[in-house]
């Protein structure tokens, strides 16, 4: 038992003397921390040298809604019961142009068409009566001309007697009697003739009016089938079968999906960035046929904030009278060609639809170079501030050594920017910056104009990588055709 407590007592002692000896050479071989002397820290701004964009093309950015370019009403012109209806004349369903869309019964309209042209082939009749009564009468004519002849020779003759007293005074007169009856005989078959001509101006106009009736009979029944004006989708659909349509009552409403128009709002200084010569084209309304004569635009549309766009190619068609009263802009309207359909419930590739909120780009003039820069980078001053190279100066390091330090300092410089979009300032070379000037695009802490800045192309990410300073240039409307 003692000796195992002198063990204890051993083995305590030997691992407190190796305690103290690890504690006496960390003690001993202690390192001291590296003193620096203290000096001011030059803050670093994000100021890369700038250099301005060729050729740059301007674009104009707006939002609208979609609309059709045509919208109608389906209004029969002719009244009568709905005796078929087309499956696809309901509401959201698309049809083709001249397609169906219901049929009225068309009973009441054939009678109409047979009375008409029984009517026509009556006054035909009295015509080829008329046609043989003239011809008639014609002969009747020569007749009876031949015979007022015949009585003048007699009545001359007679005369001629009664002065040589062969004949009597009563022959004479007989003579004279007959000649009037056949010239009372010859005049009623003139007055007849007179009135036929007459009558045939007349039945000319009734069969004239009745070709007219049969035309609009006929018009009546072609109209008692209602088709689709256009290629497009139907809106309502207010007509079944067995109702009673009624002449100028509406059964229906279809919007044209070849084109669609979107309206977007500009500001009025945005149009000096649009081709002049044809923006004036635009406002007389006369679109191009070349495409390349047209203002380009692209439409934008997402069905979700992390969906991406559906992208259609489009042209400015117009613009609309005036500004608007509220925000003093103008509205160009952007036309829009959708695809055909494939088939009639719907199309294969996407199409833009009524009411689709879309962002609208439109391509503008081109611009030889230009300084592009972000909006924050311009001071509500008009400024920005620029990052200067000061003079070279040297600087001798402790161990006899000299080295060329540059400094920076923070200045700030007015600009005139030439136009502002939502993220964007354009600065043209006359602007008041020119190229490789190190604009400060990132944000400042505590500026003072003069103090010495580090400017830098990029700062680093959280995750080490390096972070652009710059934005990509963004695409410009697609050159392709606009319908």
């Amino acid at each position: 038992m003692k000796i195992r407590v002198l063990l204890n007592i051993v083995l305590s002692l030997v691992v407190l003397a190796v305690a103290g000896l690890l504690v006496y050479l960390l003690f001993v071989h202690r390192t001291r921390p590296e003193q620096r002397k203290g000096g001011k820290v030059i803050p670093k701004v994000l100021a890369p040298p700038i250099r301005p964009r060729l050729n740059y093309r301007v674009e104009i950015v707006g939002y609208g809604s979609a609309r059709p370019r045509v919208q109608m009403e389906i209004t029969p012109q002719v009244g009568g019961i709905v005796v078929e209806k087309a499956p696809n004349f309901l509401s959201g369903k698309y049809v083709r142009k001249g397609q169906v869309l219901f049929r009225i019964d068309r009973t009441d309209y054939d009678l109409s068409v047979k009375r008409a042209e029984r009517r026509i082939d009556l006054i035909k009749a009295q015509l080829s009566q008329l046609v043989q009564e003239q011809k008639n009468l014609t002969e009747s004519r020569k007749i009876e001309s031949e015979r007022v002849e015949l009585a003048g020779e007699q009545l001359k003759k007679a005369v001629k007697l009664l002065e040589k007293n062969a004949a009597s005074e009563n022959e004479v007169d007989l003579a004279r009697e007959t000649l009037l009856v056949r010239k009372s005989q010859l005049q009623k078959i003139l007055n007849s003739l007179a009135l036929i001509r007459s009558q045939r101006r007349r039945l000319d106009a009734e069969l004239a009016s009745a070709g007219a009736e049969l035309d609009q009979a006929k018009v009546n029944l072609d109209r008692c089938t209602l088709r689709s004006p256009v290629t497009g989708r139907v809106l309502e659909s207010r007509i079944e079968v067995g109702q009673t349509a009624r002449a100028g009552g509406v059964c229906g409403k279809i919007y044209g999906t070849d084109v669609m128009e979107v309206p977007v709002s500009v500001l009025a200084t945005d149009l000096e960035w649009l081709d002049p010569e044809l923006l004036e084209l635009c406002k007389h309304g006369d679109l191009p046929k070349n495409p390349s004569r047209r203002i380009k635009a692209r439409v934008e549309w997402r069905r979700s904030k992390n969906a991406g766009p559906i992208t259609w190619v489009g042209c400015v068609e117009r613009i609309e009278a005036g500004l608007e009263a509220k925000t003093r802009t103008a509205t160009l309207v952007v036309r829009v060609k959708n695809p055909e359909l494939n088939n009639p419930d719907g199309a294969a590739v996407p199409m833009l639809e009524t009411n689709m909120f879309c962002k609208v780009t439109i391509a503008g003039r081109k611009v030889p170079g230009a300084y592009v820069l972000p909006r924050e980078a311009i001071l509500p001053d008009g400024s920005v501030y620029v990052a200067v190279k000061a003079a070279p100066r040297i600087e001798f390091l402790w161990y006899g050594k000299a080295k060329v330090v540059i400094d920076y300092r923070l200045h700030k410089r007015p600009v005139s920017v030439a136009r502002f979009t939502n993220e964007e300032a354009i600065i043209l070379p006359d602007g008041g910056i020119s190229e490789s000037d190190r604009v400060v695009i990132g944000p400042v802490a505590k500026p003072v104009i003069g103090r010495k800045v580090k400017p830098v192309d990029r700062f680093p990410s959280a995750t080490g990588g390096p972070v652009a300073i710059t934005r990509p240039a963004k695409k410009s409307p697609s050159t392709a055709p606009a319908p």
